[in-house]
């Protein structure tokens, strides 16, 4: 079969690899969409360190049950799937706190075993979430960072009308204002330096844009806010400036969620966290949100229609790593398909 084979910085060649075989409790799952996400290209380039040479990438993803193994009695071939890409122990101290997202073990198809970029990959059966008919496959790829989005709003002291800004319009910045949105937030406010990307977020319920580009994205804040600042602040960018940014906007007491993961270190000022007693979280995958997000998908509450940009073949994926990882082409979401 056909797979995107990372072998190194900025080296992702179409290659030929022996087709999976399931262990008696995973399924096969003939990969029918795959989303490609920023820390893949981050990974891509060698830019984060989170992916290593040799590794099938690909955690964003849908498909159909090709095979199955002996133990697995709750799927069966042609069943339409979603999969959940975080493997959890079950037994350490975090799983046993309801925190899997955050298991001491934990990992990730796409990062530690091989993922979607490619023809088929095994899974464990307990990954799988049926995919409903009136989802299509591309849809059922939204699934997985629908779930990063919904945890990070899930895990943030956010009441009733507060002012959010959102730093960075990428595809889970653009999530994080959909699901913050149906918790309850007030006005909400995206700051990015892409034109286009800002008038999606408009499209999705964004009140107010910011272009860092042309604008300081403090000052409207302050504005908006009369001189308060913002309530609560989503960072979805991951490094220095937007880090800075997101401190900036933020009011006395107000809290902060990184989501965004592009650097492994970033520089802030501590004292304005100490003396203004700010609260800084980070935020990693999910937990109870998967499901959630399917049934928000097939409802429709959550639109995912505008940032699907590009559908394309898996041959066309190596020359697609470059030209996202180069900034040459400016799409919300790819979504391959084998």
């Amino acid at each position: 079969m056909r797979a995107l084979m990372y072998e190194g910085p900025w080296q992702m060649p179409l290659r030929d690899v022996p087709e999976p075989t399931p262990g008696p409790d995973e399924v096969v799952v003939s990969v029918q969409a795959a989303g490609i996400c920023g820390s893949d290209i981050h990974g891509f380039t060698g830019s984060t360190g989170r992916r290593t040479p040799g590794i099938v990438m690909g955690h964003e993803f849908s498909g159909k049950v090709a095979a199955v193994g002996s133990n697995v009695q709750k799927y069966a071939v042609g069943d339409r799937v979603v999969v959940q890409p975080l493997h959890r122990c079950g037994t350490c101290a975090m799983c046993r706190a309801g925190r899997g997202n955050i298991c001491q073990n934990r990992t990730l198809i796409g990062m530690n075993k091989h993922g979607a970029y490619a023809d088929a990959v095994s899974v464990p059966q307990t990954q799988l979430y049926r995919l409903p008919d009136d989802l299509s496959y591309a849809d059922g790829a939204w699934t997985e960072p629908l779930s990063v989005a919904l945890h990070a709003v899930a895990i943030t002291p956010l009441n009733m009308m507060d002012t959010v800004v959102v730093v960075g319009a990428g595809p889970i910045g653009l999530l994080t204002v959909q699901a913050a949105r149906l918790r309850g937030a007030g006005t909400i406010i995206v700051t990015d330096r892409s034109p286009h990307r800002l008038e999606i977020a408009r499209q999705l319920g964004a009140d107010q844009v910011v272009n860092v580009a042309d604008a300081d994205p403090v000052a409207l804040v302050q504005q908006a806010t009369d001189g308060l600042g913002a309530d609560v602040t989503f960072e979805a960018v991951g490094i220095t400036p937007t880090v800075q940014q997101a401190l900036a906007v933020t009011r006395i007491g107000g809290n902060i969620t990184w989501i965004g993961n592009s650097q492994p270190e970033v520089t802030l000022n501590m004292q304005q966290v100490v003396t203004r007693e700010i609260t800084i979280r980070g935020t990693y995958g999910f937990d109870q949100e998967f499901g959630q997000a399917i049934e928000l998908l097939r409802t429709r509450r959550v639109d995912v229609a505008p940032l699907t940009e590009r559908v394309a073949s898996l041959a066309e994926g190596p020359q697609l790593f470059q030209d996202l990882a180069q900034g040459k082409l400016d799409a919300l979401k790819v979504i391959l398909q084998p």
